[in-house]
């Protein structure tokens, strides 16, 4: 399968750089209608002259793809807003989804290459404004005309500005009708729970959160799969089974002797709110490979696209199976059982134990970025593999759990890519 995957990758690249093929690519949303007009602040002949002098403006908004651009932004406002892993997620997911079907709905539009990016600023920027409005009015707005305004002026004017952004803002409304209906907004009260007993999930100090986090995100709306009901893993290993208490033992021995190397990998991944979040971290790598490649603009919307579907599709998924299964988290069966002063290395968070959250997302960010960047898939199926070893060295997670988790990710990864096969232009290269 993998060497299937990135074969077609491959392939997909260099198809990709013909400049009528992302009119061929399949959008990740719904059919977008033509919405009512949506004038961009075009700038004049003059402005454009003015704005060539810019080096800084020009560096940040029209040298690098559109998609590295406002990746930063994002990962900006993930951490300003403190975001869980999940929300951050779907944020990422939203926002590289708008991107990559303002470039395809510009293309089927007649837009010409030169133009497709302003499209894709204008998507991101009234995308952003939807996700984060509580930001200053006119922020974001403001940010999209500078990406287009400097793309513009690196190409010294183009005709198709308006058709661009008229394409950007009608996907980037049908992203909103989406994001105003996925489930991400229900309630949050936690659904019934299973009576407690020795293997259910209970709070776990030192916060003591009685309602566990996130309880809906199983029923949020996917973007590769069916439902995260469709790839589960299978069920955890029984309390009280031989089994179960080897597990148990090795997170007591493993925590009873980390390695400085071991703190600094529990440490360095435990990423909860308030930084990038696991799926931030995978973005910014990313975005690494995508200026260390030199990917064009529609190579990294379709890259960026395509990881974030996958690694918020791994969360759902995964989020499934943590309240189909309701497993208890090693502290308090550690302190129940074995060691009432039991303390793992980072604070276990406040939802069940398998799978493995991080191990989850990791397992569906490198496998899609390894069909990307074939030459460093061995690299990055090491980060995920530390970064799912990250929650044992920890204290928060079974071995199981972690293992479980990167084989869910790999599996929504795998749904993910072939998902991209799917159009005329890719089945025609993989021929070639």
């Amino acid at each position: 399968m993998r060497v299937r995957l990135a074969a077609l990758l491959l392939a997909l690249a260099s198809s990709a750089a013909a400049a009528d093929a992302p009119a061929t690519w399949r959008p990740w949303l719904e059919q977008v209608p033509a919405g009512r007009q949506a004038r961009a602040a075009i700038p004049t002949a003059a402005e454009l002259e003015a704005l060539r002098a810019n080096r800084a403006l020009l560096a940040r908004w029209a040298e690098p793809p559109p998609s590295v651009a406002w990746n930063d932004v994002v990962s900006g406002l993930v951490i300003k807003y403190q975001m869980n892993p999940l929300r951050a997620s779907r944020v990422y997911a939203y926002v590289h989804i708008a991107i990559h079907d303002a470039l395809v709905v510009c293309a089927q539009r007649g837009c010409e290459p030169a133009a497709r990016p302003v499209a894709m600023h204008a998507a991101a920027s009234r995308m952003l404004e939807h996700l984060y409005p509580n930001e200053s009015p006119g922020r974001f707005a403001a940010l999209g005309r500078s990406g287009a305004a400097a793309l513009l002026a690196n190409l010294g004017g183009h005709n198709q500005a308006e058709l661009a952004w008229q394409a950007g803002s009608d996907v980037a409304e049908a992203a909103i009708r989406r994001a105003l209906n996925d489930g991400w907004d229900m309630p949050k009260l936690t659904p019934k729970r299973p009576a407690w007993k020795p293997g259910i999930w209970q709070s776990a100090p030192p916060m003591n959160i009685y309602d566990p986090a996130e309880p809906h995100a199983p029923q949020w709306r996917t973007w590769v799969l069916a439902s995260g009901a469709e790839i589960e893993p299978a069920p955890p290993l029984a309390y009280d089974s031989p089994a179960f208490w080897a597990e148990v033992e090795e997170v007591r021995t493993v925590a009873a002797a980390l390695t400085p190397a071991q703190k600094q990998i529990a440490e360095e991944w435990n990423l909860e709110a308030g930084s990038v979040t696991p799926p931030g971290v995978w973005n910014l790598h990313a975005k690494r490979l995508s200026l260390e490649y030199k990917l064009d603009a529609p190579s990294a919307a379709r890259m960026f696209s395509t990881a974030n579907a996958a690694m918020i599709d791994a969360f759902i998924s995964c989020w499934h199976a943590k309240y189909k299964w309701w497993t208890e988290r090693p502290i308090t069966v550690i302190r129940r059982q074995r060691d009432p002063d039991f303390m793992p290395h980072v604070i276990t968070p406040p939802f069940p134990s398998y799978p493995s959250g991080h191990s989850s997302v990791s397992g569906a960010a490198a496998e899609v970025l390894a069909a990307f960047f074939p030459k460093d898939a061995a690299e990055l199926r090491r980060m995920a593999q530390e970064a799912s070893m990250s929650r044992l060295y920890g204290g928060i997670h079974y071995r199981s759990d972690n293992e479980e988790g990167l084989a869910v990710g790999r599996k929504v990864a795998a749904r993910a890519l072939a998902r991209i096969a799917d159009s005329p232009a890719q089945r025609a290269a993989t021929t070639r």
